[in-house]
């Protein structure tokens, strides 16, 4: 997690450190004795159908489930052929995340996930975790902090999800991230600390048609007729650009000064 320091899994901070209410736990994992002392859960997986514009340019798609290993804790990966009829056994405890990534081009190329956190996309009887593309960026920095040893637990996840839903200007990928990650790990996170990363406006000549990024909130745009594009406020970083319903796309690096652009093989 580029290098900063977390605190043991279990720990809970005072800047991270509003547990979820009992009550939601009593809800959800005290259905039955028997349940509440076994120390990991089958849930049933509801996952969201791809975008539209995904499913014309990229089906047929694979998929990759992320989610913490009962026995370990280390996070487990199963691939899926199809997103449909899974069962999982997660540890029971607080503010689990679970990942679903989209794969196309043989396992090589990796799209933004959809996500979901236990007990809180549970259904009422907790049985079935349904995730959705819109928190997908919340259950992915969960999970970073899980992989550097700091559970979700120590989060008041809810509000974390429902301000990240709140300050993201329509794409949670579009958010900073990493900042966020680094200030929930180093105890010192404030609210304001959720805010979008720093971007740029970029003027790309791709070609005729219609293009667009990674993020399943991107939707597509036509590019001008001498195939000029104009994207607005694009993260720095690493990203994709797919033309619709083709194989076409590009994979861009967008620094402060300069776009790096290399089209695909």
């Amino acid at each position: 997690m580029n290098g900063y320091r977390l605190p043991p899994r279990h720990a809970c901070t005072a800047a991270t450190g509003v547990r979820l209410s009992a009550v939601v736990l009593a809800a959800c994992i005290a259905l039955s004795a028997c349940r509440f002392f076994d120390p990991s859960l089958t849930l049933s997986i509801a996952a969201p159908e791809a975008p539209e514009h995904w499913r014309k340019a990229f089906e047929p798609l694979e998929y990759c489930l992320v989610y913490p290993n009962t026995d370990t804790g280390e996070l487990e990966k199963r691939w899926f052929s199809e997103a449909a009829d899974i069962l999982i056994d997660i540890p029971k405890t607080l503010a689990v995340p679970v990942l679903l990534y989209p794969y196309r081009e043989q396992r090589s190329l990796r799209l933004p996930p959809a996500g979901g956190v236990y007990p809180l996309d549970c259904d009422a009887s907790c049985t079935t975790l349904s995730l959705s593309w819109r928190h997908g960026a919340a259950a992915r920095v969960l999970c970073r902090l899980w992989e550097g040893g700091m559970e979700g637990s120590a989060v008041n996840a809810a509000r974390l999800m429902r301000e990240m839903a709140a300050r993201c200007p329509g794409d949670p990928w579009a958010l900073d991230l990493d900042r966020i990650c680094s200030r929930l790990a180093s105890g010192e996170f404030r609210v304001t600390d959720i805010r979008p990363a720093p971007s740029r406006r970029l003027q790309l000549q791709p070609g005729t048609g219609c293009w667009f990024l990674e993020s399943p909130f991107r939707h597509p745009l036509p590019a001008y007729e001498n195939g000029s594009l104009i994207l607005e406020a694009v993260p720095l970083g690493m990203h994709y650009l797919f033309k619709e319903e083709s194989n076409v796309w590009y994979l861009l690096y967008v620094e402060q000064e300069q776009v790096l652009i290399s089209r695909s093989p």
